[in-house]
């Protein structure tokens, strides 16, 4: 009996090394896939935060939207920004839905110049247009630009 506890004592950190090892082999796919469906918690939250404060400052209220959530598009945007998105639609404008990302470095809020406008005529449709619109703002970036 005293000889075993010897041994525990003496390999205790490879037992210790070894179950974390396991651990992370273990955890990894789940991590990967929870990532996959929900997106990096850290640029969900700079985008919740930057995206409305940015809107507020640009002097629209809660009341001036019809909508306003977080979004993860299923492609690659701009290298700049991170993928998170911001989608918005406007109570006097409510068949555009305007897009915000926030750069990489210095966390900034942009708005991206493609903007979705439902189609009157088919139901569930949506053109993409890059022309101006009554919320516009005057810089704006492609999203597609720096892939």
């Amino acid at each position: 009996m005293l000889k075993e506890c010897y041994v525990l004592k003496k390999y205790r950190w490879w037992f210790l090394g070894t179950g974390a090892v396991l651990l992370l082999f273990v955890s990894f796919p789940f991590v990967v896939i929870y990532l996959l469906n929900n997106g990096n918690p850290y640029t969900r939250y700079w985008t919740e935060k930057q995206v409305p404060a940015h809107l507020e400052a640009q002097g629209y209220t809660k009341g001036d939207l019809l909508e306003d959530h977080w979004v993860l598009p299923n492609y690659r945007i701009n290298n700049d920004i991170y993928t998170d998105g911001y989608m918005v639609r406007f109570k006097d404008e409510p068949t555009v839905t305007y897009t915000y990302g926030v750069k990489r470095h210095g966390k900034n809020v942009v708005q991206y110049c493609e903007k979705e406008i439902e189609a009157t005529d088919i139901q569930d449709s949506f053109l993409i247009s890059s022309g101006p619109t009554e919320h516009s703002e005057s810089t704006c970036i492609n999203h597609l630009e720096n892939r």
